[in-house]
């Protein structure tokens, strides 16, 4: 018997329930396994930010169709709190949502799985990356005065500054040692973790 596909829901959300016993299914970008090739399909819209679950109201995109069933709400006055049922297993942070606790866990392990399509700059998260494209790579109104670089943020073109100047504003408590950008610091100390 086919399965009735719900107003909102795509061939593939519908698909989710049907598996292929004893296959894996390996996303080629970031190595994740999964034993659904609609799991894999659903996956893979973190790497190409597809998102085509559209909001009739104000035209926001999302991955999932559950992710717009719970956007609707905002529209119907119905928000609810968000519970932040998925936390870390190895620091305890909680999270609302598996997207979020995964950016976090890419974190933990130093992979930096979204990569950007106009320079060689990576991400933890798809969020991250669209930012980074507005930042670095849409309407640039702030301009470097020493190479010219535009960028749509003022705050990103002060931690550009930081390559000119050598600016190194971010200290290591164990060693001492300096970094331009947050980033690097907090991997720097990670070393540190995972030596003691």
């Amino acid at each position: 018997m086919k399965p009735v596909i719900k107003k909102g829901e795509s061939n593939t959300e519908q698909e989710c329930s049907s598996e292929t016993p004893g296959k894996k299914f390996i996303c080629k970008l970031c190595g994740k396994e999964f034993s659904r090739s609609t799991h894999l399909a659903c996956h893979m819209r973190i790497h190409t930010g597809e998102a085509p679950f559209i909001c009739e109201l104000c035209g926001r995109g999302f991955r999932r169709a559950e992710w717009l069933k719970m956007h609707n709400t905002i529209h119907t006055g119905q928000k609810r709190k968000s519970v932040k049922s998925f936390s870390c297993d190895q620091c305890g942070k909680k999270f609302t949502g598996s997207t979020a606790l995964q950016s976090h866990l890419f974190k933990h392990r130093g992979e930096r799985p979204f990569a950007c399509a106009y320079c060689d700059k990576t991400f933890f998260s798809q969020t991250n990356l669209n930012r980074h494209h507005t930042d670095s790579h849409s309407g640039k109104q702030f301009c470097c005065p020493m190479c010219g670089i535009g960028f749509s943020r003022r705050s990103t073109l002060q931690k550009h500054m930081r390559i000119h100047t050598g600016e190194r504003p971010f200290s290591c408590p164990d060693c001492g040692k300096t970094f331009p950008y947050k980033y690097s610091l907090d991997m720097h100390c990670k070393r540190h973790s995972a030596k003691s």
